[in-house]
């Protein structure tokens, strides 16, 4: 709920706290807490009140001067559990939320954490996809998010983003000057700054779209939703931005362990046990890293509003629906076989425009093994 300033009125803040649903109201100035007017401090306040005209005087007072009274606050990333246990302990129907500086989120209350409390006791893991028009979501058992149209249009984009790295490349290398190397170092520094320059491209291209923004927002509200945070816009924006489970910690050991290939030329066989060791050790940290700065970007409010929508979804699903599913439903529950069957569609369609233009199916042939995935 919205606070009152402390230069309102004593009279103005009582009919807040009549209406409220907390039997308090918070005071706010420039959107730091200063405490709360609660039904006690108006009681205590009122009760000395002198009688007849010279009460007005007194319901005209200043909130600040009169019935304010400092209070502590809740952080917006305390649990479900931690936010009731501080609202018995603290003997209290209702506190602010702020963070430490004293930024004013709302209230919360014993109502407000009902239905939090009312969710499922253990989730199973969480799978989550990002697409560049919302956020999917799934426990295997059930999914909710984006529909399974906006899944194959996501692996219809990612092959066309493919395609284009490699027409790139292929404009760009026969315009690159030769590198006054040894042959061997010639060919290990070329596979490398080919490898570094597509990955760069395509994560920088990811970067800039929507879909960095819907990654985010998934990655917080998965967070959310095994921390028990209430799901709010505010507490799920304080989430991280890096998940553990990210498919992108793949892409990053993939790319480590491909590395043997490029060192190979040059190292022999210490190049591939060189690369396996940095995967082994360094492919967590370097996905992490990857998804800080490149693979997510900070999520706006209606990117975070879709993807707590898809989690509340979620849970209602999930309850409603306590048995277990098939493999192939667990399978099409994830969203893959959308977005393989997306990316197919790209396959064949660029397939058919080869055939039906013959001078395109020639300057595509070279490059065809390299389209399939």
């Amino acid at each position: 709920m919205p606070g009152i300033s402390p230069y309102e009125r004593v009279g103005a803040a009582a009919e807040w706290v009549r209406v409220s649903p907390y039997r308090c109201v918070p005071v706010v100035s420039g959107g730091i807490l200063i405490g709360l007017v609660t039904e006690a401090s108006l009681a205590t306040y009122l009760h000395s009140a002198p009688t007849g005209p010279k009460r007005r005087h007194w319901l005209e007072a200043q909130v600040e001067s009169t019935v304010l009274v400092p209070t502590g606050a809740l952080s917006p990333l305390l649990s479900v559990t931690e936010l009731q246990a501080a609202l018995e302990e603290e003997g209290v129907d209702a506190l602010p939320v702020a963070e430490g500086s004293g930024l004013y989120y709302g209230m919360v209350g014993h109502g407000d954490l009902v239905r939090e409390l009312l969710r499922p006791l253990a989730l199973p893991p969480l799978g989550g996809m990002a697409t560049p028009v919302g956020v999917h979501l799934s426990t295997g058992t059930v999914s909710a998010g984006v529909s399974g149209a906006a899944l194959v249009l996501t692996g219809f984009c990612f092959f066309f983003t493919q395609l284009s790295l490699i027409i790139v490349l292929s404009l760009l290398e026969p315009h690159l000057p030769a590198l006054p190397l040894p042959l061997v170092w010639r060919e290990t520094v070329e596979l490398a700054l080919r490898a570094v320059i597509t990955l760069a491209v395509f994560l920088g291209l990811v970067r800039l779209s929507p879909l960095a923004g819907f990654h985010a927002a998934e990655h917080q509200v998965v967070h959310a939703l095994e921390r028990h945070v209430p799901l709010l816009v505010d507490p799920v924006r304080r989430m991280p931005r890096v998940h553990p489970r990210c498919g992108t910690n793949l892409l990053a050991g993939s790319f480590l362990l491909g590395l043997g290939g490029v060192l190979g030329p040059l190292l022999g066989e210490a190049g591939y046990i060189l690369s396996g060791i940095l995967a082994l050790f360094f492919w967590r940290s370097f996905g992490g890293w990857l998804q800080e700065h490149l693979t997510t970007r900070p999520a706006t409010e209606a990117q975070l509003t879709q993807a707590i929508g898809a989690a509340k979804t979620l849970l209602e699903r999930h309850e409603a629906r306590p048995e277990p599913a098939t493999l192939q439903q667990r399978l099409w529950n994830s969203g893959m076989p959308q977005m393989l069957l997306g990316f197919a569609l790209g396959v064949g369609t660029l397939a058919l425009l080869g055939l039906l233009i013959p001078s395109l199916g020639q300057v595509l042939r070279p490059h065809w093994q390299t389209l399939l995935p």
